[in-house]
């Protein structure tokens, strides 16, 4: 695994990043609207509501969470969609370049940019809203945002996996297929038991628990964890086993 040509890969999709409308607004424009709406309408709400419980701390709380969730699920999608688009897939896996390092640029890619995504949410929702990220989470943020990062990862190299099979047809799934696994516990008795298998539903249900009582339930975020390490180790596989099938049918040359 060379170090050098994932670098070149991070280096070229950042360098192309920031001239593209669409991307700056995908990774700043959209959860910025996002926030200042649901942040607006819960401001609303809570007068209605008891000042024990605040509604709107629980909301932005559960945007900035989710926001980290689609986001790497996503830019590993898009970003592997505009290399198909682009009639570019063979010129990358017909050089040195091998799937892994391709899907590790991936990995850092999104967290370079998710980081910028975060630290503009985190800010914003301070200064509209008085909310402080950090404070509310504490030091339960960092385990509770490696969980969210796996599983996005993992869901990413899963969309990736379909788009080597079935071509464009099914590139909407890297911007809607993510939002049938948002968390499902509170919801009918038959959504929830879909939701004790992913792990962003103990995620979210952890955070709850900090936001209502200051604890943590270290049992759940293990099993998130170890659901993550099992999705991530099958996505992989199947992107794996994708990438070969398209390389010996010459799927990668008429991708369509």
């Amino acid at each position: 695994m060379s170090s050098q040509r994932i670098f070149a890969i991070v280096i070229r999709n950042l360098y192309m990043w920031p001239r593209t409308l669409e991307r700056l607004m995908g990774s700043f424009g959209w959860p910025f609207f996002d926030l200042v709406i649901w942040g607006l309408t819960m401001t609303f709400i809570q007068k209605s509501l008891s000042a024990q419980f605040s509604l709107m701390t629980f909301i932005l709380g559960s945007l900035i969470f989710w926001t980290i969730v689609w986001r790497v699920q996503n830019d590993v999608s898009v970003n592997f969609l505009d290399e198909a688009w682009n009639k570019n897939l063979i010129n990358i896996f017909s050089s040195p370049l091998t799937p892994g390092e391709f899907l590790l640029a991936m990995i850092v890619l999104s967290l370079v940019k998710l980081c910028l995504t975060v630290i503009t949410l985190t800010v914003g929702a301070w200064i509209l809203y008085q909310f402080n990220f950090l404070k509310a989470f504490g030091f339960y943020i960092p385990v509770l945002i490696i969980n969210l990062l796996l599983f996005g990862w993992a869901f990413g190299f899963l969309v990736n996996g379909f788009i080597l099979r079935f071509g464009y047809t099914v590139s909407e799934f890297a911007w809607a297929l993510i939002a049938f696994v948002q968390p499902l516990s509170s919801l009918p008795s038959w959504a929830q038991k879909i939701g004790q298998i992913l792990p962003t539903t103990y995620v979210f249900e952890e955070m709850r628990r900090i936001l209502f009582s200051g604890q943590i339930e270290w049992k759940n975020l293990l099993i998130s964890f170890l659901l993550n390490i099992l999705y991530l180790i099958l996505s992989l596989g199947f992107f794996q086993w994708m990438y070969e099938s398209a390389r010996e049918h010459g799927r990668l040359v008429k991708l369509n």
